[in-house]
């Protein structure tokens, strides 16, 4: 039961990461073009069940962090062999991540660990973009499973939006002890979706009152 839910709920988030596919006849933005090259590269040697994205899915997938999965459209150029040790702009040398990936990644001259440690950070949900919020899994089950057993059919479209709304009363926070810039605290994703599931009940609540 714990297993089909979290499944379930996993698949009504996957549409917050979501990005519209672009239309073929639209012209690729040129922040692609590097991408698109470390993707072709990449794709020939490494296992897609090892990083987050889908190798078959680059137009839906071409702006995911390759360690969380993280959808951004500023994806940055990650050295496997640092430029200080060696290492080169060339796509066989240069991953994408996001910036909090980047700041966790190992700088090391044996090129194979980088791809080693990308797939030790992978998750159940890493390849819907919410990697980071694996810590949540607990909360998302708990929370779901209280919805479905109490409303029946959760309504998907509500969720979201009262997750967006929620976010919108949150602030990102300036890393204190690393050069992690700046970013949403765990406590932060926690009180967000706890909160939601609470708003989500509260209007049911007002609809019971006003039936």
């Amino acid at each position: 039961m714990e297993l089909h839910t979290q499944k379930s709920f996993d698949d009504n988030l996957k549409d917050l990461n979501s990005t519209p596919k672009e239309s073929k006849t639209t012209k690729e933005p040129p922040k692609k073009k590097w991408i698109k090259e470390c993707w072709d590269h990449h794709s020939q040697h490494v296992d897609e069940c090892d990083i987050a994205p889908d190798w078959g899915d680059w137009e839906t997938d071409w702006n995911m962090c390759w360690c969380c999965g993280q959808r951004t459209n500023h994806l940055q150029r990650c050295h496997i062999v640092p430029k200080s040790l060696g290492g080169t702009f060339e796509p066989h040398n240069i991953v994408p991540l996001c910036g909090a990936c980047h700041d966790e990644a190992p700088d090391v001259i044996d090129k194979n660990i980088m791809f080693e440690w990308i797939k030790e950070q992978q998750n159940p949900v890493s390849g819907l973009g919410l990697g980071r919020y694996w810590h949540l899994c607990d909360t998302l089950v708990e929370g779901a499973t209280k919805l479905h057993e109490k409303y029946g059919k959760i309504d998907e479209d509500e969720l979201k939006d009262l997750i967006k709304a929620n976010y919108e009363k949150t602030s990102i926070h300036g890393g204190q002890t690393k050069s992690g810039g700046l970013y949403y605290k765990k406590s932060t994703r926690e009180w967000v979706m706890k909160r939601s599931f609470k708003d989500y009940e509260i209007n049911r609540e007002v609809e019971d009152w006003e039936e």
